[in-house]
């Protein structure tokens, strides 16, 4: 889900070395930048798009054109071609359309981060005020849903966003490690504790809509 710590862990798992050619590093919203690349960023909405929807309007169906099939082959060939030795790239919008990548990349390898929803629900307000608390949560759940049923279908390392640093570096190092980066064991300097705002949710209830999947997503941390 956007604004749960995924520029955090993209950033962190970039200064580890991961290869994620060309991406945002400042962005108004991210002082150290989004760490999505342009190019998917234009494919994934652009999918959306097509399918009546968008990253705040999940739509129904996902409808990919030949077109943008194409365009996401492009680009897994020119990144494949840049780094053999393995990429990878971060967009929340990969939840809603990620079926394509499954068909097109069958062997990618996946990590998840989720955060607090009424955390998320503050810093999405932050940045527009039409997002009130029952449709931040309900876009929480449409993105979390998927993140569970992903893992579900095979299961791969979470990360939990508002944590202690020493509980959030722990679940960094297993993510490289099972990303198999070649930094994996070096400590990340990437985390700015200034920069993450709207992170005072700890001692709130999580809206009931939201209970289950944080319960999941809860029992996958590795504490």
């Amino acid at each position: 889900m956007h604004r749960s710590g995924t520029s955090w862990l993209a950033g962190s798992l970039q200064e580890l070395g991961l290869e994620m050619g060309e991406v945002s590093t400042k962005d108004p919203h991210n002082a150290k930048g989004n760490r999505e690349s342009p190019v998917l960023m234009e494919i994934h909405d652009g999918v959306l798009k097509d399918s009546e929807g968008s990253w705040k309007r999940p739509p129904k169906k996902v409808r990919w054109s030949d077109e943008r099939r194409a365009a996401l082959a492009a680009h897994i060939t020119d990144m494949d071609t840049r780094f053999p030795g393995g990429w990878g790239f971060k967009d929340p919008r990969a939840l809603l359309v990620f079926e394509e990548w499954l068909r097109q990349a069958p062997r990618i390898a996946r990590a998840g981060i989720f955060r607090h929803p009424l955390a998320v629900h503050r810093s999405l307000a932050a940045r527009s005020d039409r997002f009130d608390e029952g449709r931040s949560v309900e876009l929480w759940c449409a993105y979390n849903e998927r993140l569970v049923a992903e893992h579900r279908r095979s299961p791969f390392p979470v990360v939990q966003f508002d944590v202690g640093a020493d509980e959030l570096f722990h679940g960094l190092s297993r993510v490289a490690q099972h990303l198999e980066l070649p930094q994996a064991q070096r400590g990340s300097a990437f985390f700015d504790p200034s920069l993450v705002h709207n992170d005072d949710a700890g001692g709130e209830q999580v809206p009931r809509r939201c209970r289950e999947l944080w319960t999941y997503l809860g029992a996958q941390v590795e504490r």
